[in-house]
């Protein structure tokens, strides 16, 4: 810990940043009043405008590889080997493992004919090019069959794909850690170890789920073990399995319908460090009950009740934890970001003022021996405390801070079953869960830009890989001149990206105290304690500012928005810290999508910008396409369009636990680009041909296979963003079209429960020179051209509402 002589310096240190700081945000200021003196509101187009038509197809018959009679005796030796391996004798089903060659990852590459209903089908998948299929005794048999002496052309596309067909082990299920170690790292109750078990999913044709659901209990029930699924939902077949030895453990990695077993996660805070204590500043009480104010929901330690200011703001509460088991420390610090970010850090730019209010729901007991009695919070348990509160609470609080997180690294293949929970929830009561990255604690601490090795050990931890949360790191605000992040830089505890499918994550950062890699150097966030304020450092005091910005956006628009809209809105005009630009391909693993706009410039528009909604819904095997799309005359001459765009799309996809990699099932692709006149050198006849001109950002086309594409493209992720800066050289064209496809895969489409997707598209076009009249032109084409309206936000004097 930080010597008294240190922290009298580092309070020296710390005066010459404010005043820099101060200066600072005197500047963005005085830039901010002078565009935003006539605020403008955003314009949403109505749904069903675009028009809708079919998708066309394709692919590739070309071989990966020879399949010669010495490739097919191979697999056939690959399949015998799985027979004589596997017992069937109780269930006669198993599940089995198909790796495929990385260049065939592809969807149109799957081998779905040759592990088809007459075979083993494919029931899930792993990691980038895993499969599982499921086989039995006939299926298997078949499939040899097929293998030796089918000679199709399809049939030798597909069987080019395959490198290997594997059981599922024992060493599988444990991911290759010993039982041993495994029992070392869960956690205990009633003296038995607790772990988790997640099975497979083999779909219920011809009872197949029922049968390997009743194995496994039946098995557990004969082996004296312990199960318990409460907490995770009945589709995800994860259940809390308490051990009395290895044996236990061992013996539940041999049933065969078992995918994974691994140590039961706990859910952590960070210890308080409490900093620089002082009195607390003069704080701004709530006047009364009744205020209209967004609320944040506080899942955390608790708040304080020895505050009677804070608690005016302080609109409930729940309590999940036992008296002698509560330490408040966390969960008040937490709270008095939210509440009074901005008054207890004045010199830290970009924590909005607007008020906010929380909600208290006291989930996580006292771990530290020095404040009493300590308990410990299963992730099953938190899941359950979660869904008793949003079945109260979940219509009247849209916002739910999670600034808590596991020791539970959070895996390149699969997401974890705490994330996949939490979107179910998420989901199921149309909340947003805003979740802190997770921190890294040892020392040194964690260098900017990451090392090799930190690449790998500083990964985020669950549930920071949940796909319909909000994941927040944390990035300095002062500037350390050696031994520590540059001002705005990824803090050394917080935690990168990217998570499962190579998803972006964080999703965002703020600010949450700095400090240098060995931590004699510390420079906190200040909020609230039992005794006053104090200073502290980590992901979870950079959470609790985007959780409030995102309530603010809740808050401000009537209606409540869509998660969807309210997601993309927050996205939208987030920016890079450093220089308030886009974020460059390469630091989105640690920066996200950049620092949040605060209220009200992500609802608005400026004199010399245009920002569109739209909120609608695509059908598989259709696009929707804008034809002519508006574009202001201010950034069009002599055939050419100049300008800057930027484009959001943020959508909720169908999601399939069982597909690991592939768990998320649909994916949107946008594309805004122009018509231009071609003439043929041949015929010398001239036709119109369409350039996509606002490329996805963290992106890399050039790369050709379905692996690469996931990593560079970010295919099915549930946000992406697009920009173009059109510069001085403009690009010709003839008019604009905006084109956004569904893709969908596993066969979803097809499922009597799927829907249309639903998503939110926000489109800004502006004059980078800021000029141009660019806001009344786009306002007069679409008054012509669309059914719209403006965004409808809390009435404000300063903004101007005009009618389109």
């Amino acid at each position: 810990m930080p010597s008294v002589t240190f922290l009298v310096f580092q309070s020296l240190k710390h005066i010459v940043y404010q005043n820099n700081i101060m200066a600072t945000i005197s500047r963005q200021t005085q830039l901010y009043n002078n565009v935003t003196n006539d605020r403008l509101p955003i314009k949403v187009i109505l749904p069903n405008q675009g028009a809708q038509k079919k998708n066309k197809g394709g692919g590739s018959s070309k071989l990966f590889r020879q399949v010669d009679k010495k490739y097919r005796q191979s697999l056939s030796n690959q399949v015998n080997a799985i027979k004589k391996s596997t017992t069937f004798n109780k269930i006669e089903m198993a599940p089995v493992r198909i790796k495929l060659l990385a260049k065939a990852s592809a969807k149109s590459h799957r081998p779905e004919d040759i592990f088809s209903e007459e075979t083993c089908p494919i029931v899930g998948s792993g990691s980038l090019g895993e499969l599982f299929v499921k086989a039995t005794p006939m299926g298997l048999d078949r499939l040899d069959d097929l293998i030796l002496n089918n000679t199709a052309d399809y049939i030798k596309k597909e069987l080019s794909a395959i490198e290997s067909i594997e059981p599922i082990t024992p060493t599988f299920r444990k991911k290759g850690v010993k039982s041993l170690d495994i029992l070392k790292e869960s956690p205990k109750r009633d003296n038995k170890f607790v772990t988790r078990v997640k099975l497979f999913d083999l779909g219920n044709q011809n009872n197949a789920q029922e049968n390997i659901l009743n194995n496994f209990e039946e098995s557990c029930s004969e082996l004296n073990i312990e199960i318990n699924s409460k907490g995770y939902s009945k589709s995800s077949y994860t259940y809390e399995l308490r051990c009395k030895d290895v044996n236990d453990l061992d013996a539940v990695s041999n049933i065969i319908g078992v995918r994974s077993i691994s140590q039961m996660p706990i859910m952590r805070i960070i210890k308080q460090k409490s900093l620089n204590p002082s009195p607390l500043p003069n704080t701004m009480p709530r006047r009364s009950i009744n205020d209209d104010v967004p609320i944040v929901v506080v899942v955390d330690s608790g708040i304080t009740t020895n505050n009677p200011d804070l608690n005016t703001w302080v609109v409930g509460n729940i309590s999940d934890v036992a008296p002698e088991y509560r330490n408040t420390s966390h969960g008040t610090f937490v709270a008095g970001l939210i509440c009074w970010g901005s008054t207890l850090n004045p010199t830290i730019s970009g924590i909005d003022s607007n008020q906010c209010a929380v909600f208290d729901l006291q989930v996580i007991p006292n771990d530290d021996p020095e404040k009493g009695d300590v308990d410990e919070l299963l992730e099953n348990e938190l899941l359950m405390s979660l869904e008793t509160a949003l079945q109260q609470y979940a219509n009247k609080y849209k916002v739910w801070n999670l600034s808590l997180g596991s020791d539970y690294v959070c895996s390149l293949d699969e997401f974890s079953p705490l994330a996949e929970s939490l979107d179910n929830l998420q989901e199921r009561y149309q909340v947003s869960f805003v979740i802190s990255a997770g921190n890294y604690e040892k020392l040194p601490m964690l260098s900017y830009p990451r090392l090799k090795d930190q690449l790998i050990n500083g990964r985020i931890t669950s549930p920071a890989d949940s796909v319909l949360g909000i994941t927040v790191g944390a990035i300095s605000h002062v500037d350390y001149k050696q031994n520590g992040p540059k001002e705005h830089e990824l803090a050394p505890y917080s935690r990168h990206g990217p998570g499962p499918n190579h998803v972006i994550s964080p999703d965002f950062v703020h600010y949450g105290g700095s400090c240098s890699l060995d931590f004699s150097h510390v420079s906190g966030i200040r909020s609230v304690t039992e005794e006053g304020s104090a200073e502290d450092v980590g992901t979870s005091f950079a959470t609790p500012l985007v959780s409030r910005t995102l309530a603010q956006i809740y808050h401000q628009i009537i209606p409540t928005p869509s998660t969807v809209l309210a997601r993309a809105l927050l996205t939208h005009h987030a920016k890079n810290p450093k220089n308030g630009r886009r974020i460059e391909d390469g630091d989105e693993n640690f920066l996200g999508f950049g620092l949040p706009a605060a209220l009200p410039y992500c609802l608005e528009c400026s004199p010399y910008s245009s920002t569109l909604i739209f909120d609608d819904i695509l059908r598989p095997g259709y696009f929707l396409e804008w034809d002519d799309f508006p574009y202001p005359d201010s950034l069009q001459k002599n055939g050419r369009y100049f300008g800057e765009i930027w484009m959001t799309i943020a959508f909720a996809p169908s999601r399939g636990s069982r597909w690991g990699t592939e768990y998320c099932e649909a994916h949107i692709e946008a594309n805004l680009g122009v018509y231009f006149s071609q003439t043929s050198r041949k015929t010398n006849k001239s036709s119109l041909k369409f350039k996509g001109l606002v490329p996805p950002e963290f992106k890399n086309s050039e790369l050709l296979y379905e692996n690469f594409q996931i990593e560079s493209l970010r295919k099915w992720a549930p946000v992406r963003t697009y920009y173009a800066l059109l510069d001085e050289k403009g690009e010709r064209g003839n008019r604009w079209r905006l084109k956004l496809r569904l893709l969908t895969r596993h066969g979803i489409e097809n499922l009597a429960g799927f829907e249309p997707q639903k998503f939110s598209l926000i489109i800004t076009i502006a004059d980078p020179e800021k000029k141009a009249p660019i806001y009344d032109e786009m306002a007069r084409i679409i008054r012509n051209r669309f059914n719209a309206q403006n965004l409808n936000v809390r009435i404000s004097p300063q903004v101007r509402q005009q009618q389109i």
